[in-house]
């Protein structure tokens, strides 16, 4: 498994897949302290090692997974974007599923939400859901919290 961004999201998916015997190799822009048994590798080493890649990061100025990085990859790579629209580029990953490189795709969000073209998400090789992750318990008690902060500070400046 290779887990692209190992903050806190990244670092509790590993936790998960390593109760199932997975080999996990990580990725972050920063070296990440883990007691963990995974192996922190660069990107380029991750990507052509894994064969089900998921990402876990902020939004990029520029996607993380494109053409040359989709080039890179095991044939019949698997993987999994919770994280955010934009860090993978949707027409290299279009073209990597039409040509087999990827095996599937889990998609929970897009470049564009809603998107305008429903030639990826219509992919008889991928799986997506409207942006759920926020959705769940834990996401909105965060949402809830953070709005609390934001109006605590303004009111009490």
């Amino acid at each position: 498994l290779g887990i692209i961004g190992f903050g806190r999201i990244g670092t509790e998916v590993a936790k998960r897949a390593l109760a199932f015997g997975l080999t996990i190799l990580a990725y972050d822009v920063i070296q990440i302290k883990t007691d963990l048994p995974i192996k922190q590798v660069p990107l380029e080493e991750l990507l052509k090692q894994a064969d089900l890649i998921t990402l876990h990061l902020p939004k990029t100025p520029k996607p993380i997974l494109g053409e040359a990085e989709f080039a890179l990859m095991k044939d019949g790579v698997v993987i999994v974007n919770a994280a955010r629209g934009g860090v993978v580029d949707e027409k290299a990953l279009l073209q990597a599923l039409n040509s087999g490189k990827v095996k599937a795709a889990a998609l929970d969000v897009f470049e564009k939400e809603p998107p305008e073209d429903f030639t990826l998400i219509d992919h008889p090789k991928v799986t997506a859901t409207p942006h759920l992750g926020a959705s769940a318990e834990e996401g909105q008690k965060r949402a809830g919290l953070e709005v609390v902060r934001i109006l605590q500070k303004k009111f009490s400046a």
